[in-house]
């Protein structure tokens, strides 16, 4: 971090009549107003800006511990790799605000409003819609309660012991967060995605996390007396090796992270026969080479994973998600891939942008003899080298497939 400055003495006299506003004494009483300015990198130590209207500010990497910006108008401000240690800011305007690597331990941020934001875009009349970002912050003990926070991009965030409680909470993305120990209590979850985010000791009791992503999830630690969580896609078995679920958490990171944190897993050439995957995201997994045989995958986010020469035989994929994933020489003889998805994924790049470039499910030199894809979607695949003997591909969605001519429908 840059080395921090004392704060101008221009904005030195503006805090001194903001502090006889909030007296509401003083001839030179006087509310403080800064619209877009940028006071990044500066020493703000426990300064009271409390009411202060401040919509676009920037205080990148600004040191504000123990600063009060309570009822303060925020909106849009952007506070990347702050340091708002036990800060007040309950019930501000945070709407569309930034927070990425900003430290929050201890924070208050009670009743704030964090919703998307509305700003205008350098196209006349247009509005874009700006979410408010925590990734990767430092939320440690902060007291949330009661909050807005829908849609917000908590992902890769550090909120351990933080205060959840009765927050509004809808389709925020909490990937790969560790929550350990927070209090979720009558939180209104639905639609979050929480995909392999750490739960130990979390309270999320009587939530709403209906249709909540729950993949790599271990629900078992947490205390989830009288949520709901229909619609929700979760394991509902957790019986796998230690070892496994080391690597799926650290692969939930990296996948959540976008690579920069975790590590992608990797079982090549390994035995795992007979482990149940279901319902967990194994996106871009190495299982190439590895013995698998009864191996469970139903539900299973399987997008770019990597099954080349993998003995899978007898393995189940019912309903699982497996567009662009690779079977390339491997064994499926007797496997269950009903009602699964083997189509295109898109490729984007690192900003989130197509690129236009579409990757099909491979199964060249394939053993897919008695392989069932009843209720599959097939698009895009090869079938011309593997072995499609007695495949039963009954009521599948089949386009722009070959190898199949001669395969009757059963």
């Amino acid at each position: 971090m840059a080395e921090l400055k004392p704060p101008p003495p221009a904005f030195l006299t503006a805090l001194k009549k903001h502090a006889s506003f909030l007296m509401q004494q003083g001839k030179e009483a006087e509310r403080l107003q800064r619209r877009a300015e940028n006071l990044s990198r500066l020493d703000l130590t426990g300064v009271v800006m409390d009411d202060a209207v401040l919509p676009g500010c920037l205080f990148q990497e600004t040191k504000l511990k123990g600063a009060k910006l309570r009822r303060a108008d925020l909106f849009g401000a952007d506070f990347t790799r702050a340091d708002l240690t036990d800060a007040l800011l309950d019930r501000a305007d945070l709407r569309g605000a930034n927070f990425l690597g900003a430290i929050l331990r201890g924070v208050t941020l009670k009743q704030v409003d964090l919703r998307p934001g509305m700003i205008l875009t350098a196209e006349k009349g247009k509005k874009k819609k700006k979410l408010a970002s925590f990734r990767e912050a430092f939320l440690e003990n902060a007291n949330l309660s009661d909050s807005k926070l829908d849609e917000a991009d908590m992902s890769v965030s550090s909120a351990k012991g933080a205060n959840f409680a009765r927050a509004s909470l809808y389709g925020v993305n909490l990937a790969g967060a560790d929550l350990s120990g927070a209090d979720f209590s009558g939180a209104k979850m639905k639609e979050c995605n929480l995909m392999g985010a750490r739960l130990e000791g979390a309270r999320l009791i009587g939530c709403d996390l209906r249709s909540a992503n729950l993949r790599n999830v271990d629900l078992g630690q947490a205390d989830t007396s009288g949520a709901d969580l229909s619609g929700a896609v979760y394991r509902r078995v957790i019986n796998l090796p230690p070892e496994v679920e080391v690597k799926l958490k650290q692969h939930s990171l990296w996948v959540a992270s976008n690579g920069s944190q975790g590590e992608r897993a990797r079982f090549a050439g390994e035995k795992l026969p007979g482990l149940d995957f279901s319902g967990c995201d194994l996106r871009g997994m190495d299982f190439g080479g590895a013995s698998m045989p009864g191996a469970q995958f139903n539900r299973a986010q399987l997008t770019f994973t990597n099954f080349t020469n993998t003995d899978l035989r007898r393995a189940a994929f019912d309903e699982a998600d497996c567009s662009g994933t690779n079977f390339a020489a491997a064994d499926l003889t007797g496997a269950s891939l009903r009602g699964a998805r083997l189509s295109g994924a898109d490729i984007y790049s690192p900003d989130s942008t197509r690129t236009g470039r579409v990757y099909y499910p491979i199964v060249s030199s394939t053993k897919l003899v008695g392989t069932d894809f009843r209720g599959a979607v097939l698009e895009g695949m090869d079938f011309t080298l593997s072995d499609t003997t007695d495949m039963n591909i009954s009521g599948a969605q089949i386009k722009h497939c070959e190898g199949l001519e001669d395969l009757e429908e059963d």
